[in-house]
């Protein structure tokens, strides 16, 4: 299943060669690297909404990671979202029942500050790991306890 996922990914690599980074179909997230203990880091940047992702279509993830991305394990760092709406948090929340489902591991990490009050104020945390830096999330996927956001007072 990895060596698919990898295949995949080298695969799309080459053929955007010239471009700093391998960026999804929506635009919303890109391939940051695949790790040789077969973690992979993906990274979203500016805003995620329904504008911006077509979240009716095939999960953004399958996008970059192929049809077996569910069954991987991978960090998204959200350092640089500045924005999500409510099918950005949809999507959130069915990503991470469909890691569950197929046997994968997800951590969100890295959260900004404007994002992060939102998603402490619906307690996101409760359905969706949310972790505090790479460190922490990577710690989560590989089977160690977490260190969850903690929801303001």
């Amino acid at each position: 299943m990895l060596q698919h996922v990898l295949r995949t990914a080298a695969s799309r690599l080459e053929k955007s060669a010239s471009r700093e980074r391998l960026v999804a179909d929506n635009s919303i997230l890109s391939l940051v690297s695949i790790e040789q203990d077969g973690c992979i880091r993906v990274a979203s940047s500016g805003s995620i909404t329904a504008a911006a992702a077509h979240f009716l279509g095939k999960n953004p993830l399958e996008s970059i990671l192929g049809a077996t991305w569910s069954a991987n394990r991978v960090l998204i760092d959200m350092s640089r979202t500045d924005f999500i709406d409510s099918a950005a948090i949809g999507w959130l929340i069915a990503t991470a029942r469909e890691f569950s489902r197929r046997g994968g591991r997800l951590a969100v990490h890295s959260v900004t500050p404007r994002v992060r009050q939102m998603l402490n104020l619906l307690k996101i945390g409760q359905l969706v790991p949310l972790l505090s830096d790479e460190e922490s999330a990577r710690r989560f996927i590989n089977g160690n306890p977490p260190t969850l956001f903690a929801a303001s007072a």
